[in-house]
C-alpha cells in the first residue's frame, strides 16, 4: 500500500503573538494555522459545534485583511476545532501572510 500524509495546501503555523482571529457569530477566536483548504482555531466551552457542522465566519489577519470563509467542522480536540474550508483563503493571501510572518516573526514559535 503506498500512503501518502501529504497535504493539498501549504499550513501556515501560526507563533502566538502573530496569529489572526476568526469571528464566527458574535464571537472571536484565535486561529492556530491556516491553509486554503483548511483553519484549526481555539475554542471555548461557549462554541458548541460537532463534527460535520457548516460553520462561516471571517477571518482577520495581522496585516488588517479579512477573508470570508465557509466550511464543515472535520475535527474537534480538547479546544482546538479544524475546518474544512468549501469557501476558502486565497493563495495570494497565504504568500502574503507566509511573507509578513518572515519578515516580523522570523524564529518565533
Amino acid at each position: 500500500m503506498n500512503y501518502s500524509n501529504e497535504r493539498r495546501h501549504t499550513r501556515i503555523q501560526y507563533p502566538v503573538a502573530a496569529r489572526p482571529q476568526i469571528s464566527i457569530g458574535s464571537r472571536t477566536f484565535e486561529v492556530i494555522d491556516v491553509s486554503e483548504g483548511g483553519v484549526r482555531f481555539k475554542t471555548d466551552d461557549s462554541l458548541l459545534l460537532k463534527q460535520g457542522d457548516a460553520v462561516a465566519g471571517t477571518i482577520r489577519f495581522r496585516r488588517n485583511e479579512t477573508v470570508e470563509v465557509k466550511g464543515s467542522v472535520v475535527r474537534i480536540g480538547g479546544r482546538e476545532v479544524a475546518l474544512q474550508l468549501d469557501v476558502g483563503v486565497p493563495l495570494k493571501i497565504i504568500i502574503e501572510e507566509q511573507r509578513f510572518l518572515r519578515e516580523h516573526h522570523r524564529g518565533t514559535a
